[in-house]
């Protein structure tokens, strides 16, 4: 692998710009530390082996500590210390035709990002989501991997700003809840938290694996598993997580039918929820 200088133009025999050969993660850094970091570098690591590339996580780690001393030393004292740093592993460079030649290297980009403002005020009021008519395709090999490949998501969000609406709640083409535009669902049904499966498609973000960690190791009920959009109407409170929200509860959610269901945003399901992932955070 080779970490290339962001100001370096993209080849146009890189893979990813030709084929969506490659993977990224998002972070968000607060207070120039890289949140969740370990959960990011493990998901890296991961989805590149998924596609068939190597990463070296302690040349990784050093080069993500540099990029990030690096923009503190930068930045000015009145500077926002809350950025998102974008983390893009491309399959590297090739001629024309899909194999991967010998010599191929995984190259590695930084970019770095304004925090989007509104992220707060979303996490605290709640969003208005809608089911979207866009379907995930199934394919268990790439299940959970965050590739690069993400035009169910363009056609999603295109939904999403055509509804006037924050976000939207994506099924497979079996039906099945999978996940948000961008981040992984869980709902409160009976007095447990619920989750969707990702064994056939989806991203496994890092905020949803680190969920999964504090509730069963706390001996907290969880369900991972297949359930439809009824499910949906019989929950006491849904979230919506990503690295760069947390916990965002959703506040109304648009049926197929045009029907509407409501939940209390500040439940207090959702307020432990929060809660657990703050605590995480802090250590």
């Amino acid at each position: 692998m080779r970490i290339i200088p962001s100001t370096t133009p993209i080849s146009p025999s890189d893979r990813a710009f030709n084929y969506g050969d490659g993977v990224f993660t998002t972070l968000l850094v607060n207070e120039h530390i890289v949140q969740l970091l370990p959960y990011h570098i493990s998901r890296l690591v991961h989805d590149a082996a998924a596609i068939k590339l190597t990463i070296d996580t302690h040349t990784l780690e050093a080069a993500i500590a540099e990029h990030v001393n690096a923009i503190k030393l930068a930045s000015s004292e009145n500077a926002s210390s809350k950025y998102v740093l974008k983390i893009h592993v491309s399959g590297g460079q090739a001629g024309r035709g899909y194999a991967r030649s010998e010599n191929s290297e995984a190259l590695i980009r930084f970019s770095h990002h304004p925090y989007p403002s509104h992220y707060d005020s979303l996490a605290n009021q709640g969003v208005s989501v809608i089911c979207a008519q866009t379907r995930l395709a199934i394919q268990p090999l790439l299940a959970g991997v965050k590739h690069m490949n993400r035009l169910e998501q363009v056609l999603v969000k295109h939904e999403v700003d055509e509804a006037g609406v924050d976000d939207a709640i994506v099924c497979d083409t079996q039906d099945n809840i999978i996940e948000a535009s961008a981040g992984n669902v869980f709902f409160h049904f009976n007095e447990q938290w619920y989750t969707p499966s990702l064994k056939g498609s989806g991203v496994n973000g890092v905020v949803r694996q680190c969920l999964i960690d504090s509730l069963l190791n706390d001996n907290n009920s969880l369900h991972v598993g297949d359930y439809d959009l009824s499910y949906l109407r019989r929950s006491s409170a849904v979230v919506i997580t990503n690295a760069l929200v947390g916990v965002m509860p959703v506040q109304q959610i648009r049926m197929p039918d045009f029907s509407y269901v409501e939940f209390d945003v500040q439940s207090d399901v959702i307020v432990a929820l929060k809660k657990r992932l703050e605590n995480v955070l802090k250590h």
